[in-house]
């Protein structure tokens, strides 16, 4: 199978991608306190556009001042006010640096009902359109999650017995069950028990969601001007936009519950003003879980009903994925490869053919299939970044061998919900770039620096 068409160039709104590869989203906990870059950001996203990726998707970044939004405690890149601008144009500069590396900013207004306590004071709680909390199934854990949890608590996934025999569960023998073992998971695996059993988000008022949705549109055309190449809204995997969405998290009754329409007027209300200050041309989409996988959840059919509705509010492009917290099997870190391309050609006709983004994959000879038989427009990878920032590089030079693979261990998301520095079982670098200079310094930006220093030298001292 040929890897060509990984490498046929492709536009996303008014953006021409050099290739069809992307990184994935990813939120990495390196940023440092509240929010802004550390230089281990600049050297993450530096390594990754010399690699030869096409696009970088950044970390959610979260563009809410409202201590409601239920996410400090991952600590992701923030951008609610000016402070934090000069520290994304220079997130920009630095990857517009590499031959033709383009980067969209993944905005978001928070976690919601997945989310967290605020940090600093418990007693505010991370708020949702309704009072609905998160319950995860432990029938729904894959090989790689079973794996880090069992290094946490032994006995606890020792007591689950056969795992198989306990995904069979019935229902009603589980809900007996769940009661102790939430007792046993805040004991015995206390830094998980919110992750597993969230508290009850507080019920969003209407001035708060016009408030939030200001300051989304506000920080999006922003990023533009700072020199993002494209805009993607954080809509997926059970997170505060795809709670809007869901029947399942929006219980509402009054303009933003109920109907279709009402359920997704908060993104079709940013993508609609955000195009009135932007113009028609700019690249911004959507990232959207193609089914929630969750019984009384987003279904297919609806996402591709929203697919609709955002394309006519202006969308350009949609980033597919699937799942939420609630179900981890199905969720953003499966243990296998091309999961999502099922939901790709839903969301592109849905939107009368425009470019779709598909992720997780490994294997360049089917990502590229994917690609030559229009399953997916690009691709782009999550994990398999971490394990090998220079995957797109490689490919291209015909060193498919050298390729380090993702195991799908798992240890990187453990780590982040840990709260431990993230890392990687077969990467070594990974969460240290910034100690390793020959992992990003690019030749073309490293000579003209040689030149100026060469120019200076021998100056006398004033």
């Amino acid at each position: 199978m040929s890897i060509n068409a990984l490498f046929e160039p492709i536009s996303i709104g008014n953006v021409e991608l050099k290739n069809r590869i992307a990184m994935s989203p990813m939120n990495m906990g390196y940023t440092g306190p509240y929010g802004f870059p550390s230089e281990q950001t600049y050297a993450w996203y530096a390594t990754r556009a010399k690699g030869g990726f096409g696009l970088l998707i950044t970390e959610c970044i979260v563009a809410n001042p409202y201590r409601w939004r239920g996410c400090d405690t991952f600590n992701p890149l923030s951008m609610h006010n000016q402070r934090y601008h000069r520290f994304h144009s220079r997130i920009t500069e630095i990857v517009h640096s590499y031959h033709k590396t383009k980067i969209c900013a993944q905005i978001s207004p928070g976690w919601g009902r997945q989310g967290h306590p605020d940090i600093e004071d418990c007693t505010i709680s991370a708020a949702g359109p309704s009072s609905v909390p998160v319950r995860v199934d432990l029938r729904n854990f894959n090989k790689g999650w079973l794996k880090q949890l069992k290094k946490l608590s032994p006995d606890i996934i020792d007591a689950l017995g056969d795992y198989s025999e306990f995904q069979k569960m019935p229902d009603e023998v589980y809900a007996q069950l769940f009661d102790t073992m939430r007792k046993e998971v805040a004991t015995k695996m206390p830094s998980m028990s919110h992750t597993l059993i969230g508290e009850t988000p507080r019920q969003l008022e209407i001035h708060e969601i016009e408030q939030m949705v200001d300051v989304m549109v506000e920080q999006i055309v922003n990023a533009f001007r700072l020199g993002y190449d494209a805009v993607e809204l954080h809509t997926p995997h059970g997170y505060l936009l795809h709670a809007f969405l869901s029947p399942k998290s929006n219980q509402r009754l009054d303009k933003y519950g109920g109907s279709l329409e009402n359920r997704g007027r908060v993104v079709t209300d940013i993508i609609e003003r955000v195009r009135a200050q932007v113009g028609p041309d700019k690249a911004l989409g959507c990232r959207l879980s193609g089914d929630e996988c969750m019984p009384g959840g987003l279904s297919h059919e609806e996402a591709c009903q929203f697919v609709k509705l955002f394309t006519d509010a202006g969308a350009n492009f949609f980033n597919v994925s699937q799942g939420c917290y609630e179900n981890p099997n199905k969720a953003f870190a499966p243990d296998g490869e091309d999961d999502f391309t099922v939901w790709a050609p839903g969301f592109k006709k849905a939107s009368g053919g425009l470019p779709v983004i598909t992720p997780n994959w490994i294997t360049p000879e089917l990502a590229a299939k994917a690609i030559s038989s229009g399953k997916t427009d690009i691709i782009s990878l999550g994990r398999q970044a971490i394990a090998d920032p220079f995957w797109p590089a490689k490919v291209k030079a015909g060193r498919e061998k050298d390729i380090v693979k993702c195991s799908r261990c798992q240890q990187c998301y453990m780590a982040l919900t840990q709260s431990c520095w993230m890392t990687c079982s077969v990467n070594p670098t990974a969460g240290f770039e910034e100690y390793y200079p020959e992992l990003w310094k690019d030749d073309g930006f490293d000579r003209k620096s040689k030149k100026f220093i060469q120019r200076c030298q021998g100056l006398e001292q004033i």
